[in-house]
């Protein structure tokens, strides 16, 4: 079986990115300090991942507008496998305003789904995880309305297969009843997640370890690096101290690097020292997508502080 190619499934978003001055009050009116446009969500973590060194296979589906072309031919110069991608007549793409404050720290995201056409598991799909290494499922995927089919096609594809399956939770799980929740940790080998979002799908850490015990468990901290914890370990992994200039999409890179780390079969520790590492080079960066850091720099990161980590392999 190769060992490197990812498939992605959905959460391909457009961000757009306004800097200004939060909060921002009712009736204010200011000037954005800058304006962009990027890709986001799932669009990070694949980008990330290229740049890494994986091959990689998106599922799922963009607008038939100016955001969705944007990201179709963003992420095909990327050279990722947008063949099973799909684009309905006359549907949008999901779109996120992501304003940020550098000044005080913060961030708001305000999002609407894309609307328009039923995205169903195609034969194409099913080839594209025939031939992959691991699939990454964002948490929003579970959410978009018109994904249901692909989702529940790739789930039932994965019931009867062997794959590594990495799931990133997300701050919207806890509209998913616990039984959806259940459905989709079964399928999962590496969870990905915040403090704030254990409770979308346990009661506690403990109750999560109780009811999944396959699971390797990432507890993703910020600056204070990451958590790993299995039926066999519990290892904190310190972060990296750097200035912080935007937090936007760290934890998409974050999972990015964890999986090729992990496909590459790195250590646990390293594993997350890696993760760390180009989490720590994200927030340096305004946003993210095209913008995610390479490989290269996450080893003068790694070098820089020593870790004895070499990224050549």
């Amino acid at each position: 079986m190769p060992r490197n190619t990812l498939v992605t499934i959905g959460d391909l978003v457009l961000d757009v990115l306004l800097e200004a001055r939060l909060p921002v009050g009712v009736g204010e009116h200011q000037t954005a300090r800058s304006l962009r446009f990027e890709a986001g969500g799932a669009c990070t973590t694949i980008l990330a991942a290229r740049r890494m060194g994986l091959d990689v296979a998106a599922l799922g589906a963009v607008g038939d507008d100016v955001a969705g072309r944007f990201l179709f031919e963003l992420l095909a110069e990327a050279g990722v496998d947008t063949a099973a991608l799909q684009m309905p007549a006359d549907s949008t793409t999901t779109t996120v305003i992501c304003m940020s404050d550098r000044q005080a720290g913060e961030h708001v995201f305000l999002g609407c789904y894309g609307q328009g056409g039923t995205i169903n598991f195609s034969d194409a799909a099913a080839q594209r995880l025939s031939a992959a290494a691991a699939v990454f499922i964002p948490g929003y995927a579970l959410l978009e309305e018109r994904l249901a089919g692909l989702v529940a096609g790739a789930f039932a594809w994965l019931a009867g297969e062997s794959r590594r399956v990495y799931f990133d939770v997300g701050p919207f799980q806890g509209g998913l009843k616990r039984e959806r929740v259940a459905e989709t940790l079964r399928l999962v080998d590496v969870l990905l997640l915040t403090d704030d979002e254990i409770a979308f799908v346990a009661d506690d850490l403990g109750d999560l370890q109780r009811r999944y015990p396959q699971l390797t468990i990432v507890l993703k901290l910020g600056e204070r690096g990451c958590r790993i914890i299995s039926d066999e370990v519990d290892l904190p992994v310190a972060g990296f101290p750097v200035e912080v200039i935007d937090t936007i999409g760290a934890g998409d890179a974050f999972a990015a690097a964890f999986i090729w780390a992990d496909l590459r079969g790195y250590s646990l520790v390293d594993c997350g020292t890696i993760a760390n590492a180009m989490g720590a080079a994200s927030v340096g960066r305004t946003g993210a997508g095209r913008n995610v850091p390479a490989r290269a720099d996450i080893q003068s990161l790694l070098d820089a502080h020593g870790k004895g980590i070499d990224l050549s392999c």
